[in-house]
């Protein structure tokens, strides 16, 4: 008994701290333009860990705040003072790990046979119009983030 629950456990954490990678589209709707960005995502227990390539920029979350690392410089946030970067952490968290139930605080969840839907709560609705994403098994086909400025950020799973 005690095999099976730890090679269950060895094989969650494996699959939960295997590096993902990804690629990052950005629109920017007052400039009428995209910034393309691919970046790795690391998901373990305790850390989220959003790198981005070709840049020495990268966030790491933990349980009791936010490390934003640019170069050498580290700079310690609180989760309070940056909501945006909070409900990020718990969306990309909760949509990895299969646990939608998680964003029932801030969203509305849809679910379709062909995209899941959260309508974000009066709460944030004023920053987030909708956002939509599909996955197959374990691999993410698209995260899309619309915002009521119509800009958006789709992220796609290499």
């Amino acid at each position: 008994m005690y095999k099976v629950l730890f090679l269950i456990f060895v094989s969650t954490m494996i699959l939960f701290s295997k590096p993902i990678k990804f690629k990052e589209e950005k629109y920017i709707s007052a400039l009428s333009t995209s910034v393309y960005r691919n970046g790795i995502l690391k998901i373990d227990n305790d850390t989220l860990e959003i790198r981005y390539l070709n840049e020495d920029k990268s966030f790491i979350f933990t349980k009791e705040n936010i490390i934003e690392k640019n170069g050498d410089k580290k700079k310690v946030l609180n989760y309070e003072e940056n909501f945006e970067l909070t409900i990020f952490s718990k969306i990309i968290d909760s949509i990895y790990k299969n646990k939608p139930e998680n964003l029932k605080e801030y969203f509305q969840i849809i679910k379709d046979d062909s995209v899941n839907r959260l309508i974000p709560n009066d709460y944030i609705s004023n920053v987030i119009s909708k956002i939509e994403y599909k996955k197959k098994d374990d691999k993410l086909i698209f995260l899309k983030i619309f915002f009521t400025n119509d800009d958006w950020i789709n992220i796609v799973e290499n």
